[in-house]
């Protein structure tokens, strides 16, 4: 259930006077939009409630309860906005009203595993879809009457809080093994969102048996030219810090996997050393030390997106403008806005 805060005293008095959590920390946060992806089973919504629901910054949820399933793990058809929130506001559709209600700021898109349908691509494309309409919104509401240069649309949607809703950070998550398909999936995904690759449930691995992982998957994605997000560190150095089992960047070692009951059978009884988990130092990357990096990366991408969107319309409308011998500046794309907008004038 969702916890609602009316005031800012609501908020204080819901922290001990001696507790450390800060409760406005999370307005540094501002508005973010995560996703997670990966095969059927990984736990993508284990993973996104333990990135949240652990945070000390979030003061309310709200999500749909958990389904009981084999697994425990939760499988959906669709993809499914998940929001916390780590900051009051005032309603926006009552502007006049006192009380402040939780802003929603933090959204996590939970998406079906692509092994759950014969058809892998029906559920990556139902993502891309998602994440491309995002761009056109935004680029619909740049007004098509006015040169804008990169540097503007940058300074514009770069800000402290977000002004977009595009996604920023794709958590992409492998389990043992990195297959063809997630190669893939992650090189198309890393045109429009800063792609992060997860290793999870690694209680049930070894140490040893994450660090090969990890060197496996950069390795791979570096010759396979897949360009992730790597949190300002070159391929190369992330390849020496995985081989010698230093944390830091990506991919990382997540514990999202339910223990292993003890068991007094000693036959039974394995011991090794699981990797350490590295959720705590994630989420402290993505919400703090990069969180303005990753928000130049985002509109980066879009920027470079609209580019190609722009430079296709002309050479599609190109024999149409000549016959009609109207001037380039004014292809039908940019007629069609100025009709809309002379209905809304009138």
């Amino acid at each position: 259930m969702e916890t609602r805060y009316t005031n800012t005293s609501s908020i204080l008095d819901n922290f001990s006077l001696g507790s450390p959590v800060n409760p406005f920390a999370g307005q540094n946060i501002g508005y973010l939009r995560l996703a997670v992806v990966g095969d059927s089973g990984v736990g993508k919504t284990s993973f996104a409630r333990q990135f949240t629901e652990t945070l000390p910054e979030v003061l309310s949820h709200d999500w749909e309860p958990l389904n009981p399933s084999d697994d425990g793990y939760t499988r959906t058809d669709a993809l499914v906005e998940k929001f916390s929130s780590t900051m009051m506001e005032i309603p926006w559709d009552n502007m006049e009203a006192d009380d402040e209600v939780p802003a929603r700021n933090l959204v996590f898109v939970d998406t079906p595993g692509y092994g759950s349908v014969v058809d892998a691509q029906t559920n990556f494309d139902h993502f891309m879809n998602y994440i491309g309409q995002t761009f056109e919104d935004k680029n619909k509401r740049i007004s098509p009457f006015t040169e804008v240069s990169n540097n503007e649309l940058m300074r514009s949607l770069v800000t402290g809080v977000g002004a977009h809703k595009f996604i920023d950070v794709c958590f992409y998550l492998i389990v043992h093994r990195l297959k063809p398909i997630d190669v893939e999936f992650m090189r198309l995904i890393s045109e429009k969102a800063n792609v992060v690759p997860v290793i999870c449930k690694v209680d049930t691995q070894s140490e040893q048996e994450v660090i090969d992982l990890k060197v496996h998957v950069l390795k791979t994605l570096k010759e396979q030219g897949v360009s992730i997000y790597t949190f300002r560190i070159d391929y190369d150095r992330l390849i020496s810090m995985a081989e010698s089992g230093q944390a830091g960047g990506p991919p990382f070692a997540v514990s999202n996997a339910a223990p292993k009951p003890v068991s007094d059978d000693s036959n039974d009884q394995i011991l090794f050393t699981p990797a350490m988990n590295e959720l705590p130092l994630l989420r402290k990357l993505v919400l703090e030390t990069q969180i303005t990096n990753i928000r130049q990366f985002t509109v980066k991408k879009f920027i470079n997106w609209r580019g190609k969107y722009l430079t296709q319309q002309p050479q599609q409308q190109q024999p149409q403008q000549q016959q009609q011998q109207q001037p380039v500046v004014m292809q039908p794309y940019y007629q069609q806005q100025q009709q809309q907008y002379q209905q809304v004038v009138r």
